[in-house]
This record gives structure tokens, C-alpha cells and sequence, in this order.
């Protein structure tokens, strides 16, 4: 549903303490909070502090095809072949010509493929934003009817005040949210002037405030309602400022400002929605998920763009195709069985094979060795192979194979596969590897927490968390990789049943009280 967005105007009123305490006997000051209030805390499962059970792929990287020994030989369909050089079995010096052939490969054609790689490149960088924003969304939300207290006192109408004499009354709520407002009886010649908002702030504790004001008929408690407008205050308190002389350039003083907004009455439907971004949770989930496969796409149209164009710049500077070292000819084929079938049509043979270079997490590295085996699928034609982990580096790569623009704060490490010479696969083109889980090793989620509610301390990391007996206590947590750069994935510390403090501020200390937080506590709505 479409919303209107009203315009707000914003109204500063400036009080500065000096003036505020001369300006008139009975002026009401700010006043510090007197007694120790709850710290609110977020759950974990419920995503307000976090993510439970976040799927990760099973060991998942990608890398370029290398070949040793094999020379695996493709005709495109802009190669015509003039003459084919050897014959099966034939044994082969290195620098022996194999084939020939004539292209059609234009440098237009060239041009052209660049230019799309290009245009990949920068709609990548776009998408990147895009994700960004997404991730940046609150969901909205609808907020229930609070639960009346059955032991409250009712509360007082218009009907019930006593007006004689004042130029205001208050009557009834919290002043909490633009749901709960308080009401306010206005005279209708009243001005609200500072000394009235320091008045409604006194004794409450708080910094900001949503206020209902009300004019009657004829200013009686008896009249009907015949005018109404909600504003809410936010006060900001400054310090007083010196020159470098000491000399005062102005005194502390309270700034007010303040917004308009509708009052709802406590209804239902819309007036209970929080609004935020505009989108619902699931909404968010599926732009985010939809943006995601997008830059999965464009990466893989990039890394395949670039590997196709330097075997076309190849195909059209030579015409003729040599070997790259001594062996033995096997598997010759015509060029139309070749071309349809998607196979070499034909491989120099030196005993050798493929290899391909994965990288895995820190986090995973303890799980693999070598002679495991690996999957290898063919991002050019889709088919799969069997690979052995033949080396795994001790040093962690300079560029992780980080998710999505995730963190480094993990390393990741190289590991080489090899792939036997009976496999389908060209030099320079794209492969996924997949480590094989073991038998009976499921596939399981991960806890991540929101990076706001951690704290770092030197080289350690803490969250606050509420303990058995309600009160927070201070955990030290250990964090892997960064996901969406927002989120990390939690090691150790806290599981998904726990509930974080936040924000951090004098009140979050161990020993403080708790109180679960919302949606609208957490994001200030």
C-alpha cells in the first residue's frame, strides 16, 4: 500500500540555563535520572541481534583450468579447419604443428566481446550498491494493541479535569510512542513555550516525548474536541563553551526540537504498522536473495567473458595450432562430431592431467587433507568430474574467496586438485570445486551476529548478555567471516537462545537489570 510522505518541519527552541533559572521564579530544570533503569536485550532466534541457522555452502570456490601434459584441442564455429597435421597415436615433438585452420573472427567481433565484458564489470559494481541498500532495510511491522493492566487506574477524560485557572493539564498516557501519546488539555490563547515542554519532560527521564495536544469549545471541560495536533520533542543537552582565553562564548543550555505527527488514538490496522523501509521481512529476504544471484550471475558472465576473449584474441592471431610439448596424439575426430558434441577434436597426451586451485576457510581448514576428493563441474559445459586434493598451501592466500563483499577477517587457504587427462575440460576456462562432505555430515546452519551489538576491546571481541538471573553479563565471543558487511559468523560465546544488549552506553554493565527489546525499542519507531 502506497503511503503519502508528509513533509516535516523541524522547530528548534533553544533554553539556556541561566536565562531559564532567572527568567522566572517556579521554572522547571532537566534533571538526571534518579533511579537505574532496565537495559533492553535482543534475541538471537528472533533476528533482532542476529541470524540462526544461516546456510553456507559446503566448502564451495572456483578457479581457473591449468593443464600438464594434456592439450586438449577445440574448434569453434569461426575456425574451419585446412588441413589436420598428424594422425592418431602419432608420437610429436613440442612445436609440431597439429592443425591448421581459416577464421572468421573479426576484430569487430573482438571489440565486441570486450565491450561486453565491460558492461558486465560496471553492472556488477552496480548490483554490489544495490545489495548494500537492501541490506540496509527495517522491515516493517505491525505493532499489537498493548495489554491493558487489569490493577491500572482508569484513566481521567477531559470531563474530569479541573481548568480553572491553568493553561494546560495533562491527563492520561505515556508519551512513549506516536501509539501512546501523552493527551494534553491547551488552552486555545496557550502557547507551548519552553518553560511548558521543560515541564512535560520533568521527572520522566527521557529524550524525547510524543505529545497530543487538545483545545475544547470554549476552553470548558465540558466542550467537545475542536482542535488536535501531535508534536514530539527531542531534547539535546550541550555543554558550555570557552575561546581559548577561557573567556564564555555560550552557556549550557537544552536545545528542543520537535516534529509533527498524526494521533491515532490507539487504533488499530494501519496506525499499528510501523513503516520503516517499506517492506515486510520476507520481502527484504527475497530482494536480497534475488540481488545476490544476480552478482553470483555477473561474476560468473565476467570470469567466463574474460577466459573466451583470450581465446578468441588467440584464435585470431594465429592460424595454426602447435604442440605445447612431446607426446602422443590420441582421440581424432571430425570437426561437425567435434563442434556438436562439444568435445576437443583431438588431445596431445604426455601423461598428464588438469589442475584447478580451491581455496577453503580457517574455519574448514582441519577438515580437509590430501587425497580427499573433490567435485569439479565445468562452468562452460555444465559436466562434473572426480578431483583428488593433491596440495594444500600453509599460507593463506593474499584475496580471500570472500562471499558477497564479506569481511577479512578470515583467511583462506589454497589447495591444488588434479583432474586425470579422460576429463572434458579446456585450458584457461572456469570450474567450481566442492569438497565432499563425510558420510552422515549433514548440512547445517550457522549463527551470525549483528556487528552492532559487538564490542572490541584490543585484539578481543564482547557481547553482553543476559544471564540465568536476568542481569547482564559481559562474554567474550570469538567471530569468523563477515557476511554482507554487516553480520559475523559466531565461533564461540553465544548461541542462537541468548539475548544481546544494545546500544552501548553508562546504563550496559554486568550486573545491570534487563528487559526484552522489539522491533520498535531497537530501531527507535
Amino acid at each position: 500500500m502506497a503511503r503519502a510522505k508528509k513533509k516535516k518541519v523541524w522547530i528548534w527552541i533553544v533554553v539556556a540555563a541561566a536565562i531559564a533559572l532567572g527568567a522566572a521564579a517556579g521554572a522547571f530544570v532537566y534533571l538526571p535520572k534518579l533511579n537505574a533503569e532496565s537495559v533492553y536485550v535482543y534475541s538471537l532466534a528472533e533476528g533482532l541481534s542476529g541470524m540462526s541457522d544461516y546456510y553456507e555452502g559446503s566448502g564451495e570456490s572456483s578457479g581457473q583450468i591449468t593443464t600438464d601434459k594434456v592439450q586438449p584441442v577445440y574448434i569453434s564455429a569461426t575456425q574451419t579447419i585446412t588441413e589436420i597435421m598428424v594422425e592418431e597415436g602419432q608420437q610429436v615433438k613440442k612445436g609440431d604443428v597439429l592443425l591448421t585452420y581459416d577464421t572468421t573472427l573479426s576484430d569487430i567481433e573482438l571489440q565486441r566481446k570486450w565491450l561486453s565484458v565491460e558492461q558486465d564489470k560496471v553492472d556488477l559494481q552496480t548490483a554490489k550498491r544495490e545489495l548494500a541498500v537492501i541490506n540496509s532495510y527495517v522491515p516493517i511491522y505491525y505493532k499489537p494493541e498493548p495489554t491493558p493492566d487489569p490493577n491500572a487506574e482508569p484513566e481521567k477524560e477531559i470531563s474530569d479535569l479541573e481548568l480553572e485557572g491553568k493553561d494546560y493539564v495533562v491527563y492520561k498516557g505515556k508519551g512513549d510512542t506516536s501509539l501512546t501519546p501523552l493527551y494534553c488539555w491547551l488552552r486555545s490563547k496557550a502557547m507551548v513555550d519552553e518553560l511548558m515542554i521543560e515541564a512535560l519532560f520533568y521527572g520522566r527521564g527521557v529524550d524525547s516525548l510524543y505529545v497530543v495536544f487538545q483545545h475544547t469549545e470554549e476552553d470548558s471541560n465540558e466542550g467537545a474536541v475542536t482542535q488536535e495536533f501531535g508534536l514530539k520533542f527531542v531534547k539535546v543537552t550541550s555543554a558550555a563553551v570557552e575561546d581559548e582565553n577561557g573567556q564564555l562564548v555560550s552557556p549550557a543550555g537544552t536545545v528542543y526540537r520537535f516534529t509533527y505527527f498524526t494521533p491515532t488514538h490507539g487504533g488499530g490496522g494501519e496506525s499499528n504498522i510501523v513503516w520503516n523501509s517499506g517492506y515486510t521481512a520476507t520481502e527484504i529476504h527475497s530482494m536480497r536473495v534475488a540481488k545476490q544471484e544476480e552478482i553470483k550471475e555477473l561474476e560468473f558472465s565476467i570470469k567466463m567473458g574474460e577466459a573466451e576473449y583470450k581465446i578468441m584474441e588467440k584464435e585470431a592471431d594465429d592460424g595454426k595450432v602447435e604442440a605445447q610439448f612431446d607426446g602422443t596424439v590420441v582421440g581424432i575426430l571430425d570437426q561437425e562430431t567435434a563442434q556438436m558434441e562439444g568435445l576437443p577434436i583431438m588431445k596431445l597426451s604426455g601423461g598428464g592431467g588438469y589442475y584447478v586451485m580451491g581455496s577453503v576457510s580457517e574455519l574448514d581448514l582441519s577438515s580437509i587433507s590430501v587425497g580427499q576428493k573433490v567435485d569439479v563441474m565445468s562452468w562452460d559445459t555444465g559436466m562434473s568430474y572426480e578431483g583428488t586434493i593433491v596440495e594444500i598451501q600453509p599460507f593463506p592466500q593474499e584475496n580471500g574467496n570472500y562471499y558477497y563483499g564479506g569481511s577479512q577477517n578470515v583467511s583462506y587457504y589454497p589447495y591444488k586438485v588434479f583432474i586425470d587427462e579422460s576429463a572434458m575440460l579446456q585450458d584457461g576456462y572456469y570450474v567450481s570445486t566442492t569438497l565432499r562432505q563425510e558420510e552422515g555430515e549433514g548440512q547445517r546452519g550457522s549463527l551470525y551476529v549483528n556487528n552492532a551489538f559487538v564490542i572490541s576491546e584490543g585484539a578481543s571481541t564482547y557481547v553482553y548478555v543476559r544471564g540465568e538471573d536476568g542481569l547482564l553479563v559481559k562474554r567474550r565471543v570469538r567471530l569468523g567471516g563477515m557476511l554482507w558487511g554487516e553480520y559475523s559468523k559466531v565461533v564461540e560465546g553465544i548461541t542462537a537462545e541468548d539475548y544481546l544488549a544494545f546500544p552501548y552506553g553508562k546504563e550496559v554493565k554486568e550486573g545491570a537489570p534487563t528487559q526484552e527489546g522489539t522491533w520498535e525499542t531497537l530501531y527507535g519507531y
